[in-house]
């Protein structure tokens, strides 16, 4: 029986479970690995750890004890390092190298290979702390400011002026590990986000969806919505070319690789990417819109076989709506299941448990849930999600809908 270490334990995680014990009919024991002991996948492994998956030599000493197989991830960037040390050190197969996982997941080593390798990005600098005013003379605001190896949009802030400039660079000093942090310019456009898999060393892309944020996030880039396909003009053949360019600039192959970007006036200018599945149950997306089962597909390849992928056009317009919600303590979710049954809602997650505070709405990782709209046209799209914000709610112990209405 192999023995296979899990690296975080959300809704992602839950899949790749389901697919490893699909994959082995069962005969595999899953050894799940996360800071907290309050993660949705315990259940669903047959040992839980509670060791922060970024503490690579405490992970190693585990994996050690356990003398497991294989050590995997998903959907998620920070625990590909740790992924990448312990198969290093227990000589444990792995589809990426700690120099590759290096490049791909700290942001001031990606923007300087591509920037060296004509891959089309806004214009940057690195800061520590020791920084002053003449390190950024060269830029135009608005400025964003993002920690160079912080998860998700933790710390990542849009600024106007050199005020905010002052405020919001305290916070992604906060969030950055190694106390760097990078300031780029801000460009304006319609940004999407883009699943690849590198087929051997061919990069095919699996779908295109544009990101919508909480407007009423100012500074911040909170995603509340995607659309497929994108809901502005997007140049298919020029993502297709940066994607591969990524594939061959970083040696990547058999692998997913996740693409933000933006579609500028002035053509795509890259955001980041990274070596995995989109997260937020985006592997499911792929499969709604294409047909690619990319958590099968990431599994087969894992294990060392050679997927082919073969993407199909499966729906003519969707939409994933994320909920949000006001500041109270989430107990349950009403009116979801009635809109599945009613065919309003193709499916549905959820990303908190009962009993969870929810503090505020400002990163992904303040979601209660998601469900996805499908339909034939944009305008049977939005009459859907309409008509599910006004019979959704999000309930609190007293009954009351603390669910963020106004954001779609």
């Amino acid at each position: 029986m192999k023995k296979i270490m899990v690296l975080a334990g959300g809704n992602d995680q839950i899949a790749l479970i389901n697919e490893l014990r699909r994959y082995f009919d069962n005969d595999v024991y899953i050894i799940l690995v996360d800071m907290s002991s309050d993660v949705k996948a315990i259940p669903f492994a047959d040992k839980f750890l509670q060791i922060s998956t970024m503490d690579r030599e405490a992970v190693l000493k585990a994996a050690k004890e356990e003398r497991i197989d294989y050590i995997l991830t998903a959907c998620g960037d920070q625990p590909l390092s740790t992924m990448a040390y312990v198969s290093a050190q227990m000589g444990l197969p792995c589809y990426l190298t700690e120099e590759s996982v290096r490049n791909l997941t700290n942001k001031l080593y990606m923007k300087r290979m591509m920037v060296d390798n004509g891959i089309p990005t806004s214009k940057f600098v690195s800061i520590n702390k020791d920084w002053k005013y003449s390190d950024i003379e060269n830029l135009t605001f608005p400025l964003v400011v993002k920690p160079v190896d912080s998860n998700g949009s933790k710390g990542v802030k849009k600024v106007e002026n050199k005020e905010e400039f002052e405020i919001y660079l305290k916070e992604a000093f906060r969030f950055s590990l190694s106390g760097d942090v990078i300031v780029e310019e801000f460009n304006e456009g319609g940004e999407v986000s883009v699943d690849v898999y590198v087929e051997g060393n061919t990069a095919k892309v699996l779908s295109t969806i544009s990101l919508n944020k909480i407007k009423q996030n100012k500074k911040s880039f909170t995603i509340v919505q995607s659309c497929y396909p994108p809901e502005f003009d997007c140049n298919t053949e020029e993502i297709i070319a940066i994607a591969q360019k990524i594939a061959d600039v970083f040696k990547l192959h058999d692998t997913p690789l996740l693409i933000q970007a933006i579609q500028t006036n002035d053509g795509i200018k890259v955001i980041e990417f990274s070596a995995r599945m989109g997260g937020g149950s985006k592997f499911r997306s792929i499969e709604t819109f294409t047909g690619v089962n990319i958590m099968n597909v990431y599994v087969d390849m894992v294990m060392g076989n050679k997927p082919h992928v073969e993407p199909l056009p499966l729906v003519k317009n969707a939409s994933m709506c994320f909920v949000y919600c006001n500041r109270g303590t989430f107990v349950s979710l009403y009116g979801f299941d009635r809109l599945v049954k009613e065919g309003i809602i193709k499916y549905y997650y959820t990303y908190k448990k009962p009993e969870t505070f929810i503090e505020k709405a400002e990163i992904s990782s303040d979601r209660v849930a998601g469900f996805m709209i499908i339909g034939n046209s944009v305008e049977e799209v939005k009459r859907k999600i309409a008509y599910a914000n006004l019979v959704l709610k999000v309930l609190d112990k007293d009954g009351n809908d603390i669910m963020r209405h106004d954001l779609y």
